[in-house]
């Protein structure tokens, strides 16, 4: 396993919702299968993709509210300090890049895992046994010295997925410890502020009502200049089971910039979004159609609210756009700021409304 990859997901971890993330970053890094991608294709650190509220959008898919013990809770009250120095060692230590196994992960075997996942999670359902860590007369285990899982010829037992997600919840819970999280100053406005921005942001450009949705809130600082954001997340509470089954649903991702308050990028991902590339034909008939330009100023003057002059508008080009099936257009504001609105091919629907502050005078 790539140590680099595990401290970057673990950042994502804190951003997505704690052992959550944890488990699914397991599950997605691990499993040599295919997965639904959680994660598209946002301009800012891999956060998830979004549909304008004149769309035709399903009901959100939602769950009550989240147990009374949390997995972070039992692992604290399970986890000892030889469990986590265990870890420390084995990730320390490994010599390869990506663990390896004796076969893959079938595609049932992951369906039942995302349910079983689900249900470590939010209903407390756990393993009788941990999952072994040594060769020995196992049908499945994780061989620590060699960094191998090895399988059983025959499908995994619910037991023994129920260990997999609870080595892997294990692994992130131990290795989230040694991330030092930034905190907010003085200067930067309050986490229960940015709560407040992100939740009518997301109700305003997609008109969902978020309040029964699971909500995970991270600062953080990013760039040179040390940058500070609040990271607000939305998402069912049921995701795992969504997944397993191919249903639809929602999340939303909002960045708000802690010194000015600020909501700098808010992102819809769609479960089962089917992109339409666009082609060079497609290209310069969009170009020709005012109506991408109509939809664009009325996200920007009737869903996100913003009275001031729009002087000019343009089509960003950009290559990768065009194979996400996205549309980009800059909008300018009359005070020099800026939006950037991104509507999915055919349907002008958004996916992401950025804002972009003019730059500060010298």
């Amino acid at each position: 396993m790539n140590k680099k990859n595990v401290l970057a997901a673990l950042a994502i971890i804190a951003i997505s919702g704690g052992l959550l993330a944890a488990s699914t970053f397991a599950v997605l890094h691990f499993v040599p299968t295919p997965v639904p991608e959680l994660y598209g294709e946002s301009k800012r650190q891999g956060i998830p993709p979004m549909t304008l509220a004149n769309s035709k959008i399903p009901i959100l898919k939602v769950e009550a509210s989240m147990p009374a013990t949390t997995v972070k809770e039992y692992l604290e009250q399970t986890m000892t300090e030889e469990d986590i120095q265990q870890i420390y060692h084995y990730f320390d230590n490994i010599k390869v890049e990506v663990e390896a196994s004796n076969r893959k992960i079938t595609d049932p075997e992951a369906k039942r895992l995302e349910v079983l996942k689900e249900q470590y999670i939010y209903e407390g359902v756990r393993p009788q046994k941990p999952l072994p860590l040594k060769e020995g007369n196992y049908s499945f285990y994780l061989d620590l010295s060699k960094a191998t899982y090895v399988y059983p010829e025959r499908l995994l037992t619910d037991e023994e997925l129920l260990q997999y997600i609870d080595w892997h919840s294990r692994v992130n819970f131990a290795l989230s410890k040694r991330i030092v999280k930034p905190q907010p100053d003085s200067k930067d406005i309050s986490e229960a502020d940015a709560l407040a921005k992100a939740h009518d942001s997301v109700t305003r450009l997609f008109d969902v009502d978020v309040s029964k949705l699971k909500v995970t809130i991270l600062y953080n600082k990013f760039g040179p200049g040390q940058i500070g954001e609040w990271i607000v997340h939305f998402q069912p509470y049921n995701v795992e089971r969504l997944q397993a089954s191919a249903e639809t649903y929602f999340m939303y991702d909002v960045f708000i910039d802690s010194l000015t308050g600020n909501v700098i990028d808010t992102t819809l991902f769609n479960s089962n979004y089917k992109r339409t590339p666009i082609t060079a034909a497609m290209k310069e008939q969009i170009k020709q159609d005012h109506s991408w330009i109509d939809a664009a100023k009325t996200i920007v003057r009737e869903k996100q609210g913003d009275s001031r002059a729009i002087t000019n508008t343009s089509f960003i080009e950009d290559v990768k756009n065009d194979q996400r099936g996205v549309v980009a257009i800059s909008i300018s504001l009359e005070d020099g700021n800026a939006y950037t609105a991104e509507l999915r091919y055919p349907e002008k629907t958004l996916r992401c409304l950025i804002y972009e502050p003019a730059p500060k005078k010298i």
